[in-house]
């Protein structure tokens, strides 16, 4: 039930980050477009060049939420795991 879960909220939140990339992308220039691999670091990035093309759009909040919901499931799935192993079930 939690794989499910994670699932349901890491297809989301994977998808809609690309689509914000990509639509980041169709607005700069060929010389300051962002790559689709960024690290953590760069994420600030992406949500301020997204911001300022889009106010009103509340997609970068709910990918971030959709991405943060998915980690908190997955740390859940790690600590059934070890609990699991633990306890010898």
């Amino acid at each position: 039930m939690l794989l499910i879960g994670f699932i349901a909220f890491y297809l989301p939140a994977f998808g809609l980050y690309h689509l914000m990339v990509f639509r980041v992308n169709q607005q700069l220039p060929s010389d300051r477009r962002l790559p689709h691999s960024l690290y953590l670091g760069e994420w600030s990035r992406l949500a301020r060049e997204y911001k300022g093309f889009y106010p009103r759009s509340f997609l970068y909040q709910f990918t971030l939420t959709c991405a943060i919901t998915g980690l908190i499931i997955a740390l859940g799935i790690v600590g059934l795991r070890v609990w699991e192993y633990a306890t010898g079930r």
